[in-house]
C-alpha cells in the first residue's frame, strides 16, 4: 500500500517538474533510531503555472559509509528517474564537508554528458545550520568537538559510563545541566 502510494506520488511530481526551467535542491543525511540511514532529497521549482513547487523527491535508504561520493550516487539516481540533468539549479546543505564533495561529484557526473555545473557557485550554506554553529560556539567555546563526543549515546554502554559523561557535562554549568535533561527526557518513553 504504502509503495503504491509512493509510485502514484512519483507519477504526479514527473511531469510538474518536466515543465520547470530550473529545479534547486537541498538534500541531507538521516540516521533513524534502528540506525537505518536515509539520504532526504528535496526539490524547489517554479511550474509552468508560475507558482513555486516544492517536495520531497527521493528519501533513498543510504547505504556505506557517509561520504560525499556516496551522496552523489544516490542523488545521481534520482536525477536521472525524473530526468533533470540540465535543469540542475542551486544547492543549499549544510556545512559539512562530505556535502562539498557530493556536490563535486555531482558536477563530475553531470561533466561525462557535457553539462557544465560548477559546484561552488551553486552552492549556498544553510542558515540555520550556521547559527546553530555559531550558538555552539558561543556556549561551549572552540573545542566543541570534545564536548559533542561526550553527548553520544547512540552506541549501547553500560551505564556506569554515561554517568561518567553526565558528570562531565554537568561540569560545564547550566547548559550542561540543561543539557543532560534534555537527553533523559529523549531517551525516556
Amino acid at each position: 500500500m504504502i509503495f503504491e502510494l509512493y509510485l502514484n506520488g512519483q507519477l504526479v511530481i514527473k511531469p510538474s517538474l518536466a515543465g520547470a526551467r530550473m529545479v534547486n535542491f537541498t538534500f541531507d543525511l538521516w540516521t533513524s533510531p534502528n540506525h537505518k540511514a536515509f539520504l532526504g532529497i528535496v526539490g524547489l521549482w517554479v511550474g509552468e503555472d508560475s507558482k513555486l513547487h516544492g517536495t520531497l523527491i527521493g528519501l533513498r535508504r543510504f547505504h556505506g559509509v557517509h561520504t560525499g561520493i556516496n551522496q552523489a550516487e544516490h542523488f545521481r539516481k534520482v536525477i536521472k528517474f525524473y530526468e533533470l540533468e540540465t535543469k540542475l539549479g542551486y544547492f543549499t546543505l549544510d556545512y559539512a564537508s562530505n556535502n562539498d564533495t557530493a556536490l563535486v561529484q555531482i558536477a563530475a557526473y553531470l561533466a561525462q554528458g557535457n553539462i557544465k555545473l560548477t559546484s561552488l557557485e551553486r552552492q549556498l550554506c544553510c542558515f540555520d545550520n550556521g547559527i546553530n554553529l555559531v550558538v555552539n560556539a558561543l556556549l561551549w567555546g572552540v573545542n566543541t568537538e570534545v564536548l559533542e563526543g561526550l553527548g553520544n549515546f547512540d552506541a549501547p554502554e553500560d551505564e556506569k559510563q554515561e554517568i561518567q559523561k553526565l558528570l562531565k557535562w554537568r561540569k560545564q554549568g547550566s547548559m550542561g545541566k540543561l543539557r543532560n535533561i534534555c537527553v533523559w527526557i529523549c531517551r525516556t518513553p
